[in-house]
């Protein structure tokens, strides 16, 4: 059983205040595998006040920017040589596959590395010509930030907080989901091993009421949070009440827009594997399947040999495609969505149920749904599992209507032999992100986040690592004499493993 009985609080090993655990169950298997402490409201004060040290009184806020990109750089080595760990207890703790897991654990290290190239393009010292004399505009940490994740990718949830919070500044309170919180402890044991001040990171496992402990606290300036479009309208509520920012990185309904002249020869895995990948537990997953009306059965059948092809099974097996959904919970959800999708009058081609030969582990069948209406429950929300809605259109005005016609506007993706009709459509469809056949989802390397209730805000690129700025104007008076400009790096050209959550 894999057990911690400490709490990582301010970059120190910690007995918790309380006595309450996390137990973790095994997806796969049902079976208690792993516990560590649920973190206190107590837990959280002195992390908090830790947090504030390190920001008011410590060295990081005022260390250069190369500086910290070393000290991360030591950081995220030192988890490499966890990443293999990393992964199986991912596997355990919320049942993703080796084959999903895998790329997106051992990218954390290029994930950094991009980072830091697009850190360097931000001027942080800008100096302007103001009404009478110069103004220098700076860009200085933030504060304080909560970065509060799911368990549908762990390790890069939490990086994807911590490594672009910390470069720019910003001690991190992280705050992993119940359902997950095993691997954290390896990033911690990394951080630690990393040797970096003390106070800029802790590691407070639990519940809803951990989580709102952090949102609330006033010595919080800035929260990060990725999951529910429910929890992040609440998160939001909260922080206008205080009138500090959040990044809010929320649910989607992508839909995947195949045109008439798409080489499904050429991108037909391509659309399966952005559709489905891990287990379709992915906010950009394109689930809505949108196919011109003359290629529809052709499509369909396509896609129905294509996933009946795939393996379900142990998600260690690294031949696996559809592993376990996370949780019990987690089942009951996508099952009642399915059972609604039938209600409603779609029709299942394929899957529909439970697997057979798994009497254990929380597992569903890959479904397709065809006859379709847009206005389906199933094509209008978010169901988080495997199951693609196909939906027929008759012209490209009606497939932009219908990959609009939904509340949320995180991605998308278009198909086609032509790249200017490629473009004209993902420019009207309102969403964050969109995807051109093979191209990378989440932003393929630019600012991901979302259009209406998918979010506010983005990550990655230098726009997110913006966020964790502030603002400051300093006006020089008419006879003084100008203030030198910060230079700009320009980041070397250079390829990454794009996380996708």
């Amino acid at each position: 059983m894999w057990t911690r009985d400490q709490l990582f609080i301010g970059g120190r090993w910690l007995p918790s205040d309380g006595a309450e655990w996390l137990d973790v169950v095994s997806p796969t298997t049902e079976a208690f595998f792993g516990r560590v402490p649920s973190a206190t409201a107590p837990d959280v004060e002195r992390a908090v006040n830790a947090a504030r040290r390190a920001f008011d009184d410590g060295p990081w806020p005022r260390t250069s920017f190369d500086e910290r990109a070393e000290a991360l750089a030591r950081f995220v080595a030192a988890f490499e040589r966890r990443a293999a760990e990393a992964v199986d207890l991912q596997i355990d703790e919320m049942g993703g596959v080796r084959k999903f897991l895998g790329p997106a654990t051992h990218g954390v290290g290029p994930f950094l590395r991009r980072m830091i190239a697009d850190g360097r393009t931000i001027a942080l010292r800008d100096v302007r010509d103001g009404v009478t004399g110069k103004v220098v505009v700076l860009r200085e940490p933030l504060g304080v930030v909560a970065g509060i994740v799911p368990w549908n990718a762990p390790v890069m949830a939490a990086m994807t907080k911590v490594l672009p919070s910390l470069l720019m500044g910003c001690p991190i309170l992280l705050k992993p989901a119940p359902e997950s919180p095993l691997s954290a402890y390896l990033l911690a044991d990394a951080f630690d091993e990393a040797g970096l001040p003390p106070g800029l990171l802790s590691v407070l496992p639990g519940g809803v009421a951990v989580g709102q402990a952090l949102v609330s606290h006033p010595g919080v300036d800035m929260v990060t949070f990725t999951g529910s479009t429910g929890a992040g309208r609440q998160i939001a509520a909260t922080c206008g009440q205080q009138v500090k920012p959040a990044a809010l990185e929320l649910g989607g309904k992508s839909a995947a827009v195949i045109l008439d002249d798409a080489d499904l020869d050429r991108y037909l895995a391509v659309i399966v594997d952005n559709a489905l990948r891990n287990t379709g537990q992915v906010c950009v997953a394109t689930t809505r399947i949108l196919v011109a009306r003359p290629q529809h059965n052709d499509v369909v059948d396509r896609l129905v040999d294509a996933v009946a092809a795939m393996k379900v099974g142990d998600p260690h097996d690294p031949q696996t495609d559809f592993g376990p959904l996370a949780s019990a919970r987690q089942r009951e959800r996508v099952e009642g969505y399915i059972a609604t999708g039938r209600d409603e009058g779609a029709k299942v081609v394929l899957g529909g149920g439970r697997p057979p030969g798994f009497d254990r582990g929380w597992f569903v069948e890959p479904t397709i749904f065809v006859g379709v209406d847009p206005s389906m429950t199933i094509a209008q929300e978010e169901i988080f599992g495997p199951v693609l809605a196909v939906i027929p259109y008759g012209s490209d005005d009606e497939a932009v209507a219908i990959a609009n016609d939904s509340p949320y506007g995180l991605g998308g993706a278009v198909y086609t032999s032509d790249p200017e009709r490629a473009l004209a459509v993902a420019t009207r469809i309102r969403t964050g992100t969109c995807s051109v056949n093979d191209g990378l989802p989440a932003g393929g390397g630019g600012p991901f986040g979302g259009y209406k209730e998918s979010g506010l805000g983005r990550e990655r690129g230098p726009e997110g690592l913006e966020s964790f700025l502030e603002l400051k104007s300093v006006a020089f008076g008419t006879d003084d004499p100008p203030p030198r400009a910060q230079a700009i790096v320009q980041p070397p050209s250079m390829t990454s493993v794009e996380p996708v959550m």
